[in-house]
Protein backbone atom coordinates (compact mmCIF):
# COMPACT_ATOMS: atom_id res chain seq x y z
CA UNK A 1 0.00 0.00 0.00
CA UNK A 2 1.37 3.54 -1.20
CA UNK A 3 1.80 6.08 0.90
CA UNK A 4 -1.49 8.21 0.38
CA UNK A 5 -3.76 5.07 0.63
CA UNK A 6 -2.65 4.60 3.45
CA UNK A 7 -3.33 8.24 4.53
CA UNK A 8 -7.11 7.95 3.56
CA UNK A 9 -6.90 4.44 5.15
CA UNK A 10 -6.30 6.26 8.44
CA UNK A 11 -8.48 9.26 7.73
CA UNK A 12 -11.34 7.15 7.12
CA UNK A 13 -10.80 5.25 10.53
CA UNK A 14 -10.34 8.80 12.56
CA UNK A 15 -13.44 10.08 11.11
CA UNK A 16 -15.85 7.05 11.74
CA UNK A 17 -14.19 7.33 15.42
CA UNK A 18 -15.26 11.22 15.72
CA UNK A 19 -18.51 10.37 14.08
CA UNK A 20 -19.21 8.01 16.53
CA UNK A 21 -17.93 10.58 19.32
CA UNK A 22 -20.28 12.85 18.16
CA UNK A 23 -23.32 10.72 18.17
CA UNK A 24 -23.08 9.63 21.75
CA UNK A 25 -22.76 13.33 22.68
CA UNK A 26 -25.98 14.07 20.92
CA UNK A 27 -27.56 11.35 22.10
CA UNK A 28 -26.25 12.08 25.78
CA UNK A 29 -27.22 16.01 24.83
CA UNK A 30 -30.97 15.18 23.83
CA UNK A 31 -31.51 12.93 27.32
CA UNK A 32 -29.86 15.33 29.14
CA UNK A 33 -32.09 18.16 27.53
CA UNK A 34 -35.35 15.71 27.78
CA UNK A 35 -34.64 15.27 31.71
CA UNK A 36 -33.77 18.66 32.34
CA UNK A 37 -37.57 19.48 30.81
CA UNK A 38 -39.27 17.14 32.61
CA UNK A 39 -37.35 17.85 35.84
CA UNK A 40 -38.31 21.36 35.32
CA UNK A 41 -42.06 20.40 34.65
CA UNK A 42 -42.33 17.95 37.70
CA UNK A 43 -40.85 21.14 40.06
CA UNK A 44 -43.93 22.95 38.54
CA UNK A 45 -46.08 21.05 39.10
CA UNK A 46 -45.21 20.35 42.64
CA UNK A 47 -45.52 23.81 43.76
CA UNK A 48 -49.12 24.08 42.19
CA UNK A 49 -49.78 20.75 44.40
CA UNK A 50 -48.07 22.20 47.44
CA UNK A 51 -50.20 26.31 46.83
CA UNK A 52 -53.14 24.26 46.39
CA UNK A 53 -52.76 21.62 49.18
CA UNK A 54 -51.48 25.03 51.65
CA UNK A 55 -54.68 27.30 50.27
CA UNK A 56 -56.82 24.28 51.34
CA UNK A 57 -55.68 23.44 54.25
CA UNK A 58 -55.96 26.90 55.27
CA UNK A 59 -59.24 27.64 54.10
CA UNK A 60 -60.54 24.41 56.14
CA UNK A 61 -59.14 26.29 58.83
CA UNK A 62 -60.80 29.35 58.55
CA UNK A 63 -64.10 27.42 58.14
CA UNK A 64 -63.44 25.88 61.73
CA UNK A 65 -63.29 29.42 63.10
CA UNK A 66 -66.51 29.72 62.08
CA UNK A 67 -65.94 31.89 58.35
CA UNK A 68 -66.90 30.88 54.97
CA UNK A 69 -64.04 30.29 53.25
CA UNK A 70 -64.03 30.67 49.12
CA UNK A 71 -61.42 29.73 46.36
CA UNK A 72 -60.79 31.65 43.35
CA UNK A 73 -58.83 31.07 41.00
CA UNK A 74 -57.53 34.22 39.92
CA UNK A 75 -58.26 38.18 40.55
CA UNK A 76 -61.01 38.09 37.86
CA UNK A 77 -63.00 34.96 39.55
CA UNK A 78 -62.39 36.73 42.72
CA UNK A 79 -64.18 40.20 41.50
CA UNK A 80 -67.06 37.93 40.12
CA UNK A 81 -67.60 36.15 43.75
CA UNK A 82 -67.41 39.75 45.55
CA UNK A 83 -69.96 41.19 43.61
CA UNK A 84 -72.76 37.83 43.15
CA UNK A 85 -72.59 38.85 47.20
CA UNK A 86 -73.23 42.36 46.93
CA UNK A 87 -77.44 43.01 46.92
CA UNK A 88 -78.56 45.77 44.76
CA UNK A 89 -79.19 48.94 46.43
CA UNK A 90 -76.87 47.55 49.21
CA UNK A 91 -74.41 50.20 51.14
CA UNK A 92 -70.97 49.65 49.96
CA UNK A 93 -67.44 50.47 51.66
CA UNK A 94 -64.26 49.60 52.02
CA UNK A 95 -60.70 49.69 53.76
CA UNK A 96 -57.50 50.90 51.89
CA UNK A 97 -56.44 48.29 50.05
CA UNK A 98 -54.46 47.59 46.63
CA UNK A 99 -55.63 43.79 46.56
CA UNK A 100 -59.25 46.02 46.03
CA UNK A 101 -57.54 47.85 43.34
CA UNK A 102 -56.14 45.00 41.71
CA UNK A 103 -59.19 43.81 41.23
CA UNK A 104 -61.11 46.53 39.37
CA UNK A 105 -63.79 46.38 42.31
CA UNK A 106 -63.54 50.11 42.99
CA UNK A 107 -64.61 50.90 39.16
CA UNK A 108 -67.33 48.28 39.69
CA UNK A 109 -68.72 49.50 42.58
CA UNK A 110 -69.07 52.88 41.57
CA UNK A 111 -70.81 51.97 38.54
CA UNK A 112 -73.28 49.18 39.96
CA UNK A 113 -76.24 50.11 41.31
CA UNK A 114 -75.36 50.59 44.96
CA UNK A 115 -75.19 53.07 47.78
CA UNK A 116 -71.13 53.13 47.52
CA UNK A 117 -69.67 55.36 50.60
CA UNK A 118 -66.26 55.88 48.58
CA UNK A 119 -67.29 57.54 45.31
CA UNK A 120 -65.90 60.44 44.64
CA UNK A 121 -65.22 61.88 48.25
CA UNK A 122 -63.23 65.15 48.65
CA UNK A 123 -60.41 64.26 51.25
CA UNK A 124 -62.09 66.76 53.80
CA UNK A 125 -65.02 63.99 53.91
CA UNK A 126 -62.65 61.32 54.61
CA UNK A 127 -63.14 60.98 57.74
CA UNK A 128 -66.82 61.04 57.54
CA UNK A 129 -66.66 58.52 55.17
CA UNK A 130 -64.85 55.97 57.37
CA UNK A 131 -67.46 56.43 60.34
CA UNK A 132 -70.18 55.73 58.13
CA UNK A 133 -68.36 52.83 56.22
CA UNK A 134 -68.42 51.23 60.52
CA UNK A 135 -72.33 50.90 59.53
CA UNK A 136 -72.62 49.40 55.98
CA UNK A 137 -74.61 46.67 55.34
CA UNK A 138 -71.23 45.14 53.79
CA UNK A 139 -67.46 46.19 54.27
CA UNK A 140 -64.85 44.81 51.62
CA UNK A 141 -61.44 44.84 52.37
CA UNK A 142 -57.53 42.60 52.45
CA UNK A 143 -55.92 41.90 55.57
CA UNK A 144 -51.60 41.58 55.90
CA UNK A 145 -51.29 38.00 56.52
CA UNK A 146 -53.84 34.81 57.42
CA UNK A 147 -52.38 31.92 59.37
CA UNK A 148 -52.17 28.31 58.22
CA UNK A 149 -54.64 27.70 61.32
CA UNK A 150 -57.15 30.13 60.01
CA UNK A 151 -56.07 33.63 61.98
CA UNK A 152 -56.74 37.23 60.40
CA UNK A 153 -54.11 39.32 60.99
CA UNK A 154 -54.25 43.18 60.18
CA UNK A 155 -52.28 46.49 61.03
CA UNK A 156 -53.74 49.99 60.86
CA UNK A 157 -52.91 53.31 60.94
CA UNK A 158 -55.88 54.83 62.09
CA UNK A 159 -58.11 51.69 62.76
CA UNK A 160 -61.15 52.40 60.56
CA UNK A 161 -60.61 48.73 58.88
CA UNK A 162 -59.77 47.03 61.95
CA UNK A 163 -62.20 48.60 63.69
CA UNK A 164 -65.18 47.51 60.84
CA UNK A 165 -63.57 43.71 60.69
CA UNK A 166 -64.40 43.35 64.51
CA UNK A 167 -67.52 45.38 64.72
CA UNK A 168 -70.30 47.36 62.93
CA UNK A 169 -70.61 46.68 59.40
CA UNK A 170 -73.44 43.41 58.72
CA UNK A 171 -71.13 41.68 56.31
CA UNK A 172 -67.52 41.11 56.11
CA UNK A 173 -65.46 40.44 52.72
CA UNK A 174 -61.86 40.00 52.80
CA UNK A 175 -60.03 39.32 49.81
CA UNK A 176 -56.47 37.78 50.41
CA UNK A 177 -53.94 36.39 47.65
CA UNK A 178 -52.00 33.14 48.77
CA UNK A 179 -49.32 35.22 49.40
CA UNK A 180 -51.24 36.29 52.30
CA UNK A 181 -50.56 33.10 54.09
CA UNK A 182 -47.80 32.60 57.13
CA UNK A 183 -47.04 29.62 59.22
CA UNK A 184 -47.93 31.28 62.61
CA UNK A 185 -49.14 34.23 64.14
CA UNK A 186 -45.48 35.61 64.90
CA UNK A 187 -44.95 35.04 61.35
CA UNK A 188 -47.52 37.24 60.32
CA UNK A 189 -46.78 39.91 62.71
CA UNK A 190 -43.26 39.71 61.29
CA UNK A 191 -44.03 39.87 57.80
CA UNK A 192 -46.51 42.91 58.67
CA UNK A 193 -43.13 44.99 60.45
CA UNK A 194 -40.15 43.78 57.97
CA UNK A 195 -42.32 43.39 54.63
CA UNK A 196 -45.73 45.41 54.41
CA UNK A 197 -44.98 48.18 56.23
CA UNK A 198 -41.75 49.40 55.00
CA UNK A 199 -43.40 48.73 51.12
CA UNK A 200 -46.19 50.46 51.79
CA UNK A 201 -44.07 53.69 53.24
CA UNK A 202 -42.14 53.92 50.88
CA UNK A 203 -44.49 53.61 47.96
CA UNK A 204 -46.46 55.95 49.34
CA UNK A 205 -43.32 58.57 50.03
CA UNK A 206 -43.65 58.41 53.90
CA UNK A 207 -41.43 60.15 56.06
CA UNK A 208 -40.97 57.06 57.87
CA UNK A 209 -38.04 55.09 59.14
CA UNK A 210 -39.03 52.19 57.48
CA UNK A 211 -38.96 53.38 54.44
CA UNK A 212 -35.02 53.78 54.75
CA UNK A 213 -34.45 50.81 56.67
CA UNK A 214 -36.73 48.52 54.93
CA UNK A 215 -37.79 46.87 58.45
CA UNK A 216 -40.00 48.52 61.34
CA UNK A 217 -38.08 50.23 64.27
CA UNK A 218 -40.95 50.95 66.64
CA UNK A 219 -40.81 54.58 65.42
CA UNK A 220 -42.53 57.31 67.10
CA UNK A 221 -43.43 59.18 64.45
CA UNK A 222 -46.36 61.23 63.19
CA UNK A 223 -46.86 59.79 60.12
CA UNK A 224 -46.34 56.02 61.96
CA UNK A 225 -48.35 53.42 59.73
CA UNK A 226 -48.12 50.39 61.67
CA UNK A 227 -50.29 51.37 64.86
CA UNK A 228 -53.42 49.35 65.72
CA UNK A 229 -52.80 46.12 65.08
CA UNK A 230 -55.86 43.11 64.75
CA UNK A 231 -56.33 39.43 64.97
CA UNK A 232 -59.45 37.28 64.59
CA UNK A 233 -59.04 34.12 66.05
CA UNK A 234 -62.89 33.40 65.82
CA UNK A 235 -66.20 35.19 64.60
CA UNK A 236 -69.34 34.38 66.89
CA UNK A 237 -71.92 34.57 63.64
CA UNK A 238 -71.34 32.18 61.01
CA UNK A 239 -72.58 34.58 58.40
CA UNK A 240 -70.95 37.64 59.13
CA UNK A 241 -67.76 37.21 57.57
CA UNK A 242 -66.31 35.74 53.79
CA UNK A 243 -62.70 35.24 52.88
CA UNK A 244 -61.93 34.45 49.64
CA UNK A 245 -58.65 32.99 48.84
CA UNK A 246 -57.27 33.85 45.69
CA UNK A 247 -55.08 31.30 43.73
CA UNK A 248 -52.30 33.81 42.71
CA UNK A 249 -50.36 36.58 44.58
CA UNK A 250 -52.52 39.90 45.37
CA UNK A 251 -51.53 42.70 46.99
CA UNK A 252 -48.30 43.63 49.18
Amino acid sequence: MDFKKKLNVGRSSNMKDDDAKSDLRGGISNNTTKETAEEVKLAEETKVWYSSKLIADTMGAIQKNNMTAIFAKDKETALDEVLKRIPKNATVSHGGSLTIKELGLIERLSEGDYHYLRGGIAESKEKEIRRKGFYSDIYITSVNAITKDGRLIAIDGTGNRTASIMFGPDKIMIIAGKNKIVETLEDGLRRIKEYVAPIHAKRRNHDLPCAVTGKCVNCRSKNRICNKIMIIEYERDSNRMTVILVGEELGI
